[in-house]
């Protein structure tokens, strides 16, 4: 073989690698061939990757023969030289240039070489290498581009129906616990629910916040079980995007898929609201009517800024439960003359300042503590003893009057 012909095949290899090369300089920060150095050799091909996790040059030289030479090594190391000291080429400053790897890149015809200090690459795995390297390492760009071609219409039928069957079990799943967060914002007062995309970047699907207790509750849904068990790598990094909130920052990941993991940032769709409410330290105004609920038929109803329940039998009961926050609560329960008497009675058995009886009605105000303790008048009982206290006092008062009267209704 002549000068010529080796020549001509050499450009022709060139010219395979260079179009290879190029068919990927949009995952690069910047690509070009570079000026000649004074031998009047020059790289091929120089890219430049400045992302946050993988900042580096590399230097591509195209070999069309299977082997690499002290020459071929030692120009590498002249082209690595020339552009650590004139990174301006690359349109770095000298400081930006000290923060990137520089990698020399030899790509050959055939055969597995060893160059020691750089990188060789048959010319068959090329495309293989820079998938790895540049596609792999940087899919939140590749998914931004393939959503932007679906939202235009620019996908085919066939690729638009893969996608959106590739994606329909993580759809289902968000869609699932997505409902659970709305129900969960509806039950409380203080709660405001907010979804992806937020105004600024942060690694979650949701946000709640509670005004009142200075709260905010960042909330993934994890679309895979490998997602799932990383999650702890997405906590810091929400931690740190939040790090100038003058609220508490709670983060939590929502399980699924029932693996029940052993994390203290993951939690079952069942048990989001438990995590919530200790979290914030409030109770729903929901969970109060309930409370107040005498064992007869009622019906609830949401008012502007209150629950009102009613019996259902025309025995004159009606109860409203009010707050402005979760935390401060008021009810108010009309009773017959019995079940007031009744209630006056246990007060005094008891000892407990427990409500004012007052025209016919019964009240009682009390607030939850930052402690999840409640404090009524001079009393502060834990949640639980409250719960008792309303039972004792309140429920073994007005259910068994009004229940006789409902039997006497039937009768």
């Amino acid at each position: 073989m002549n000068n010529e012909e080796e020549q001509s095949r050499w450009m022709v290899f060139q010219t395979d690698v260079l179009d290879v090369l190029r068919q990927y300089e949009g995952y690069m920060d910047h690509s070009e061939r570079v000026g000649s150095l004074r031998d009047d050799s020059r790289p091929d091909f120089v890219g430049r990757i400045t992302r946050e996790d993988k900042k580096e040059v590399w230097v591509v030289d195209a070999k069309n023969k299977p082997e690499i030479n002290r020459e071929d090594r030692k120009r590498m190391k002249k082209y690595l030289e020339m552009l650590e000291s004139n990174p301006i080429d690359l349109g770095l400053e000298l400081n930006e240039a000290s923060n990137h790897e520089f990698r020399g890149v030899f790509v050959t015809s055939s055969g597995n070489v060893e160059t020691e200090r750089y990188e060789h690459v048959n010319f068959k795995s090329l495309h293989q290498f820079l998938q790895k390297e540049l596609v792999y390492t940087d899919t939140e760009k590749v998914v931004r581009e393939v959503a932007k071609m679906l939202e235009r219409k620019q996908l085919s039928q066939s690729q638009a129906r893969l996608l959106s069957r590739s994606l329909k079990p993580f759809e289902d799943a968000r869609k699932r616990a997505l409902h659970t967060l709305e129900e969960l914002e509806t039950s409380y007062i203080g709660l405001e629910l907010d979804k992806a995309p937020f105004e600024r970047q942060l690694p979650v699907e949701a946000r709640l916040t509670h005004e009142a207790r200075d709260k905010v509750f960042l909330i993934d849904i994890p679309y895979s079980e490998e997602a799932l068990r990383k999650v702890s790598g997405k906590v810091e990094e929400a931690k740190s995007l939040m790090q100038d909130s003058d609220k508490d920052v709670f983060f939590a990941a929502l399980d699924t898929f029932g693996k029940d993991l052993d994390s203290r940032h993951v939690f079952r769709l069942d048990d989001i609201e438990d995590e919530i409410r200790e979290a914030a330290s409030i109770i729903s105004p929901v969970s109060i009517a309930e409370l107040f609920t005498p064992k007869i038929s009622t019906q609830r109803k949401w008012q502007d800024g209150y629950v009102e329940i009613e019996d259902t039998h025309e025995l004159g009961f009606r109860a409203r439960v009010a707050t402005d926050d979760d935390v401060k609560h008021r009810v108010e329960a009309s009773l017959n003359s019995k079940a007031l008497e009744s209630i006056k009675e246990r007060k005094m058995n008891t000892r407990k300042d427990f409500g004012v009886i007052e025209g016919g009605r019964f009240m009682i105000e009390f607030e939850v503590t930052e402690d999840r303790e409640i404090r009524y008048g001079e009393t502060v009982e834990s949640i639980q003893n409250f719960r008792d206290t309303v039972k004792t006092i309140y429920q073994a008062s007005v259910s068994p009057v009004l229940s006789r009267k409902v039997k006497a209704s039937l009768d």
